[in-house]
């Protein structure tokens, strides 16, 4: 009476493991896209509470450091109207 061991076969773990890559790299993707997102949406709804910052900072009454941190969404506003006008509303919120 010999008692034989049953080992799982190499061959069943080969084709799991590229799917499982393409699940992380597909994972990897979506994750960053959306946090990619929300940092943008931060970025453009924190000129809200700190206009008044960027204001002083942009009329060279303070540290440039607020005028450098929101050029480039100056620049997007200019480049692309209907987003100025968004940000110009939502700025009117913070400060009217």
């Amino acid at each position: 009476m010999e008692s034989t061991q049953t080992q799982p076969s190499d061959l069943s773990d080969h084709p799991q493991q590229p799917a499982q890559k393409a699940w992380s790299w597909r994972r990897y993707i979506i994750t960053s896209t959306i946090q990619i997102t929300v940092l943008l949406l931060l970025y453009v709804l924190s000129i809200g509470p700190l206009f008044w910052q960027w204001y002083s900072s942009f009329n060279s009454m303070s540290s440039p450091f607020f005028a450098a941190f929101y050029t480039p969404l100056l620049l997007a506003c200019d480049l692309f109207p209907p987003l100025s006008d968004g940000v110009n509303w939502y700025i009117n919120l913070w400060i009217g």
